[in-house]
């Protein structure tokens, strides 16, 4: 696997656009587009091309970058421009996201614009630096050996269960031991030397290195960061202020948290609306009953029958671990995911939910869903979304321990969110461990002045990027942006249709307006369903479940 990524770097290094160091760009002499590699079917209006960057602008010693990029063109006639987008993660794949996401995008900016998005450092086979590999396949089973990093942590309901706590802490040695010996396999990998080098300050300048040579240097740049992309944005205004063109923040991560405050203490603020988009879930699919959704047990049930049948499942598997091959972590993590888009919610709850849910209720799987799950059950071996959120990170504290972690988490499940609290393993809790910072970083206030006023939009229910971070930027900003809440559920705003916002959005891409208003809230669609029959405009996050 790191062989490959040498082999790919070595043979495209001639054929990309070199990027002088120290500040010094190339020439808009463009891309060579060609044919993408491995993407979706019925994405044949991508472009993919290669661009060398250095992997340290400040060093040219160094040496270089290679990033894959992608360009979805527009729909509607000659484009006016181009929107640079980062999809977020960190580690998601900005060909897979224009591939997949691109048409909603053209969609909500009227298809004007090229969409162009690239793999970041540490991302995918055909980027260099790629993937971030710890361990092989072979040794990474034995080197967990059945530790929380596999299993999850198992409790229930906000955590008061003395068993389930002596369990859990119980688990704080062997965590500190397996944490310190990744970093140091982490450092012996292939990638080991250019950790220092895959951070978001790396990423920003890459965006700039490539407007540079789509655009010509010193053009305003105008892009879309969604979620970990909004990290990307806010640290592009604060070291390129001037280059700011038409910015847009959605679904927003506050990087003035990131920039001032130790990592574990970041996962209070993004789940804490999770517990409101479950609710939404579950009312939503006791409104649509079983006819409409397999979760809800009955005619007539509420949210908080559909979240009673959901947590029997937990409590089985809580008392039996892999009851119906189905672990604690895999339930838990498969709810939050499924949470992500609202238009999903009724697929997910009738097709992988349900399945996991019935199968460790009943206990008669078929082999071959139980030879599916245990491939789910498979620990993941990239550490990219590790290797960024700690790059980025502010210095370790060398006072702290796994027990104060622990306590965070056990805190955070009682008074945050008592479903997905103790949620393991989650990036930012072994940053404590990584054994290296970026070579640069962004560390805010965030404030400078910019050459053209942004938009930050969020969702007002959001189960990782609440609407509170969007209001911290935009507060950091001030009369700099203009704040739209959008008034529906899941991450991002281009998942559930609101005409309010995508006029907004058009309007900002196509001359700079904005709302003049200091919040703007944007209704969802009235067309728009989460389940059959259910209106997401019907359903609240309390426990009746529909608007009156």
């Amino acid at each position: 696997m790191h062989a490959q990524h040498s082999i790919i770097h070595a043979a495209l290094a001639t054929a990309c656009i070199a990027v002088a160091v120290n500040n010094v760009r190339a020439e808009p002499s463009g891309l060579n587009w060609e044919s993408c590699p491995d993407i979706p079917s019925g994405s044949a209006n991508l472009a993919c091309a290669y661009l060398q960057v250095p992997l340290d602008y400040h060093n040219a010693s160094a040496g270089y970058a290679t990033l894959l990029v992608a360009k979805a063109n527009a729909t509607s006639g000659d484009p006016k421009g181009t929107i640079f987008m980062n999809p977020g993660g960190p580690g998601a794949s900005g060909l897979t996201s224009v591939a997949i996401d691109g048409p909603k995008l053209m969609n909500h900016s009227g298809g004007f614009y090229d969409i162009v998005s690239w793999d970041p450092r540490g991302v995918g086979p055909y980027t260099y630096p790629g993937d971030v590999f710890c361990l092989s396949d072979e040794e990474s089973a034995t080197f967990w050996n059945g530790s929380i990093e596999v299993t999850g942590i198992n409790w229930l309901g906000n955590f008061t269960n003395q068993t389930d706590l002596n369990n859990f802490y119980n688990q704080g040695p062997i965590i500190d031991r397996q944490y310190r010996a990744l970093a140091e396999k982490c450092l012996q990998t292939s990638n080991g030397t250019n950790l220092r080098y895959i951070g978001t300050a790396s990423t920003v300048r890459d965006l700039v290195s490539l407007a540079d040579a789509l655009q010509g240097p010193g053009t305003p740049i105008t892009y879309w960061g969604l979620s970990y992309g909004t990290l990307v944005g806010a640290w592009f205004m604060d070291m390129f202020p001037d280059r700011v063109g038409h910015v847009i923040l959605d679904g927003v991560v506050d990087a003035t948290f990131v920039g001032t405050q130790q990592p574990y203490k970041t996962w209070r603020d993004q789940i804490s609306s999770a517990e409101d988009v479950y609710n939404a879930f579950a009312n939503a699919c006791g409104l649509s009953g079983p006819g409409g959704c397999r979760l809800a047990p009955f005619e007539g049930a509420t949210g908080a029958d559909v979240v009673n049948y959901i947590s029997s499942a937990i409590e089985v598997v809580h008392d039996h671990p892999l009851a119906g091959n189905v672990s604690m972590a895999t339930l838990r993590s498969s709810l939050f995911d499924g949470l992500y888009q609202a238009q999903l919610w009724s697929s997910f709850a009738n097709d992988t939910l349900a399945s996991e849910v019935e199968s460790i209720l009943n206990s008669n799987m078929t082999q071959a869903a139980r030879r599916s799950l245990a491939k789910r059950e498979t620990f993941s071996l990239s550490y990219t979304e590790t290797a960024v959120v700690c790059a980025d990170s502010v210095d370790a504290d060398p006072t702290l321990t796994i027990e104060d972690i622990f306590d965070e988490i056990v805190n955070v499940t009682r008074t945050v969110s008592h479903t997905f609290g103790a949620s393991w393993p989650i990036p930012w809790f072994g940053c404590q461990y990584w054994p290296v910072r970026a070579v640069e970083r962004a560390k805010g206030p965030f404030n400078k002045t910019l050459a053209n006023r942004v938009l930050v939009i969020g969702n007002a229910y959001d189960n990782a990027t609440p609407f509170l971070e969007a209001q911290n930027t935009a507060d950091v900003l001030g009369s700099q942006a203009a704040l739209v809440k959008q008034n529906g559920f899941g991450h991002t705003s281009i998942y559930q249709y609101s005409t309010c916002t995508i006029n907004i959005i058009e309007a900002y891409l196509a001359n700079g307006t904005l709302p003049t208003d200091q919040l703007t809230v944007c209704e969802i669609d009235d067309f728009v369903e989460l389940f059959p029959g259910v209106k997401s405009v019907s359903v609240t996050v309390d426990n009746a479940g529909i608007k009156e």
